[in-house]
């Protein structure tokens, strides 16, 4: 067998356990030049371990939130090459390739991640490693020349052969590999067992392994008594229709206004209050013990702000876009009681009329709760309280379910998906800038952030001091979006907020041109995506405008 000598080793483990010491041992004692990716790289640089990291190696990014880092030509050929072939070791020569003597890798714990109760699909699903078993069964198949260490329990026999050497590495790369053979075929196996379970509980015994096939069409029934006036415009019929087994516990099927409403809801009033529940119910989640207020306009929103106090939430939600507020949507995460019901009925009076709007009433107006006061309030006013369609919730405290759907009609059939339920998943940002983001600016990225979620895109949302100060929304190209938010800010007298302002992105960025827009009108945050093969360039220019700048690798394009 071949006597290979071990110079390089490629580590990225999920399980950290003793790879410091391990890797320590292997540059120190054995002078091993080591690469490594994402988290293990920044563990090992942390306690002095010098790595190259694996972009560095194939002079590309880490992509899609890590699922994409070691799957490239310079590493696989590097464990692949048949040392003894010439014409293998002419090809590595002729490319600039290196061969890779040792991997280190375990892999994601699948098997530990589903017997969690409160596994979801999509955890399930990002816990199935690609690169880790690619890199295992590339390393096990040329085990003649490379030797692979698959579990931190293999750690001190390795070492132990490495101070042997001869025979021992390759007893060791042999065993390796039969480990490894072992490993893939039993989590293979783990990955297969589920899936056929998640597809046969959804009536899909054939197991056919596709992500479509784990998708079932939701049952519809007629909600009685519910035909509506008319659909978005009066030449079109409609109906309401209700789930029959949706597990929801928001349900605006069942939340038409019970307190003697003079009109009932129309097909454009369920659309509009469900795009406003939604982002008030993200809001809600991702900032506890907050008070949230939404105004919503043709599902996009117009107004909204989280704050300690429930009127200042409201006020400065109103203030947000107050000629866009009247006949909104308004949509709030507490009970209503008299003096909140007092304010909203007097806000044009209050504040509307100072900031040079036509006037004010409120379409639909969903909330938690309404006390018997508050609806006595509202419905003793003579000018819109009497015609405003109350509906009250319940709570915002369920989670969404896994395996919420979205329907939607195209010609000739329907896209049927998955609901878009990720919210702020924080763990998963980044930092791409030089300069950090403030505590405030941080707080008002988060706003930022859902708030585009829920936006129609191309979606630019720019908040400052926990409110929305404007919204460009649907607009054919992202540069224009950003005019529209900077522009609708100035429009609503927040140009004094616009200086250290926030923006948000709803995809990236693929030219350097919006933020250039955002900088100029004073934003000094960014929360977008990224992904864009220009990502570069903008990080540059918010690096020479001193703007912070995260990249959140998810994307929430909503059409």
């Amino acid at each position: 067998m071949s006597q290979s000598p071990i110079r390089r080793a490629l580590i990225s483990v999920f399980d950290k356990t003793g790879v410091v010491a391990f890797a320590k041992t292997l540059v120190n004692e054995f002078q091993i030049d080591i690469i490594s990716t994402g988290g293990t790289a920044v563990l090992l640089k942390e306690n002095a371990i010098p790595v190259t990291l694996v972009e560095d190696l194939t002079g590309f990014p880490e992509m899609m939130d890590g699922r994409v880092k070691t799957l490239h030509p310079r590493v696989h050929a590097g464990l692949l090459a048949d040392r003894r072939n010439p014409d293998h070791m002419k090809q590595m020569q002729a490319q600039g390739i290196e061969p890779i003597d040792m991997v280190v890798v375990n892999l994601y714990p699948f098997s530990q991640t589903i017997a969690q109760p409160d596994c979801t699909f999509d955890q399930a699903i990002e816990m199935i490693d690609i690169g880790g078993p690619s890199m295992m069964r590339a390393a096990a198949k040329n085990h003649k020349h490379v030797l692979v260490v698959s579990d931190a329990s293999r750690y001190d026999e390795t070492l132990a052969a490495l101070r042997k050497g001869g025979e021992a590495i390759q007893s060791a790369r042999q065993s390796g590999a039969l480990a490894v053979f072992q490993q893939t075929a039993d989590y293979d196996r783990a990955v297969a067992d589920w899936f056929k379970n998640q597809l046969q509980s959804q009536g899909n015994v054939d197991g056919q392994a596709n992500a479509a096939a784990s998708l079932t069409l939701p049952k519809f029934q007629p909600v009685l008594g519910k035909p509506l006036r008319y659909g978005e415009n009066p030449h079109q019929t409609a109906h309401l229709l209700q789930h029959d087994n949706d597990a929801r516990k928001i349900d605006l099927t069942i939340a038409e206004d019970g307190f003697d409403s003079a009109k009932s809801m129309s097909f454009n009033n369920y659309v509009d209050a469900s795009a406003a529940v939604d982002l008030c119910e993200d809001l809600h989640r991702g900032f506890a013990d907050k008070s949230v207020c939404v105004f919503v306009k043709h599902t996009n929103a117009c107004g909204c702000c989280v704050d300690d106090d429930p009127l200042e939430a409201y006020r400065k939600a109103y203030l947000g876009d107050p000629n866009a507020a009247m006949g909104g949507i308004l949509a709030c995460n507490f009970k209503v009681e008299a003096e909140f019901a007092t304010v909203v009925m007097e806000t044009y009076d209050r504040w509307g009329k100072a900031a040079g709007a036509g006037g004010f009433f409120v379409e639909v107006w969903s909330a938690i709760a309404f006390s018997d006061e508050a609806v006595d309030i509202i419905r003793d006013r003579k000018k819109w309280g009497a015609n405003v369609r109350l509906l009250q919730l319940g709570n915002y405290d369920n989670a969404p379910q896994a395996g919420e759907l979205d329907l939607k009609n195209i010609a000739g059939g329907a896209l049927l998906q998955l609901r878009d339920t990720v919210g702020l998943n924080e763990d998963e940002w980044k930092t791409a800038t030089k300069r950090e983001p403030t505590e405030q600016q941080l707080l008002d990225l988060r706003l930022a952030w859902l708030t585009c979620k829920h936006t129609k895109s191309n979606a630019i949302t720019i908040c400052s001091g926990g409110m929305l100060i404007g919204n460009g929304a649907g607009q054919m190209s992202r540069v224009m979006s950003c005019r529209i938010a900077t522009w609708l800010a100035k429009e609503n007298g927040h140009g004094d907020k616009l200086s250290g302002a926030v923006a948000a992105s709803d995809a990236f960025f693929p030219f350097s041109d919006g933020p250039e827009i955002l900088a100029d009108a004073g934003v000094t945050s960014i929360i977008q995506p990224g992904g864009s093969k220009r990502d570069s360039d903008t990080v540059t220019l918010c690096d020479d405008r001193s703007v912070a700048m995260l990249m959140t690798s998810t994307r929430h394009f909503k059409h």
